[in-house]
């Protein structure tokens, strides 16, 4: 078969919208494949999303979901809800389908933009799609591929307030404020409709954090993390934040968390090689591990490791440029702030 080059000019790597609709069904099709394959393999499977699509449908037939949610209850999972309320409020869309349904269309609907809004500049960061992180994070219906897509599109930071821990990056590293005025409305909206529906959440879902997340803990201060403070020297960078915004904020130690740094590439050959030395370090860790270890020591040797095999070489990569550039639109203000505080003539 001959392909049309004036049409599919690949090698120009300069996308046509048409190129970029069909690059991005075909990655939405295989994140649906991948999250189907955990309902085929494993009965009884639930998603990540499943948490807010049984949240959403309990708080609109006027049911707390809070205590209905954890080990051996109505909706049996490893932990109690950690989500808040707001999240439940943003799913409320998709709760009139069945969960399997919801999950599916919310990681290939997420998995549609992420790919569409990272090659308006080019292909090279396609890599991305063959990431351990990316797998995981569609196998498990992870908000981390929607979060991903908010630095390229920055209407989804309406959805911060879902998951502020995960949703963060695309309003630290941003170069103007944009993303953040949209978090704000979204979040103030979510807000309010999920306190008009629960009143009682806000303090449920913190006493809930507070004996509940011994398994989420920031990487940045671990051994090996206190390593990524060196982003700082090319503090100018907007990726240097999002690296540190990623690995500050408490969280899973699970591969589908380091999603986002697969965009800190500004190559194609360096978006291959991070690719492989993550996902090298993701399909090699279970072999690192003691047979009849915990879950949450099962899940600290795998923060190492994603320390070792993904945020380090993505440090190196920041290190390697000059620091140079405005920063974060928040960096802009306190520039100008402390320009303005200086004695005249100094």
């Amino acid at each position: 078969m001959r392909v049309n080059t004036r049409i599919f000019r690949w090698t120009r790597n300069k996308p046509t919208g048409r190129q970029r609709i069909g690059v991005a069904t075909g990655i939405a099709a295989y994140a649906a494949l991948q999250l189907l394959s955990q309902y085929f393999w494993k009965p009884g499977f639930r998603s990540d999303f499943g948490l807010v699509w049984f949240g959403a449908r309990s708080i609109i037939h006027g049911v707390d979901p809070y205590p209905l949610v954890g080990p051996g209850l109505t909706y049996d999972w490893p932990y109690h809800l950690l989500y808040p309320a707001t999240a439940m409020v943003a799913a409320i869309p998709l709760s009139i389908l069945t969960e399997k349904t919801a999950s599916l269309l919310f990681v290939s609907g997420s998995a549609f933009l992420l790919a569409y809004g990272m090659t308006r500049n080019g292909w090279h960061l396609l890599p991305l799609f063959v990431t351990s992180s990316f797998a995981s994070s569609a196998q498990n219906a992870q908000w981390s591929i929607l979060f991903t897509a908010a630095l390229f599109i920055p209407w989804l930071a309406i959805f911060v307030a879902a998951k502020p821990q995960a949703g963060i990056g695309p309003v630290i590293s941003a170069s103007t404020s944009k993303p953040l005025l949209i978090a704000a409305i979204g979040g103030a909206t979510l807000s309010a409709i999920s306190l008009l529906l629960l009143p009682s959440w806000p303090m449920e879902w913190l006493q809930l954090l507070r004996s509940s997340t011994s398994h989420m803990q920031p990487l940045l201060f671990t051994p090996t993390g206190v390593l990524l403070f060196l982003v700082l020297l090319r503090w100018r960078r907007p990726e240097a934040w999002l690296l540190l915004s990623v690995a500050i904020v408490p969280q899973t130690w699970w591969w589908y968390n380091v999603l986002m740094l697969f965009t800190i590439p500004a190559t194609f050959r360096e978006a291959s090689m991070l690719a492989i030395v993550s996902s090298a370090g993701a399909l090699s860790s279970p072999l690192l591990m003691e047979p009849h270890a915990s879950r949450d020591s099962f899940l600290q040797a795998i923060g190492m490791v994603t320390v070792a095999t993904t945020y380090l070489p993505a440090t190196l990569l920041i290190l390697r440029r000059p620091n140079e550039g405005e920063g974060p639109f928040w960096m802009k203000g306190v520039s100008r702030a402390t320009a303005s505080q200086s004695p005249v003539g100094s």
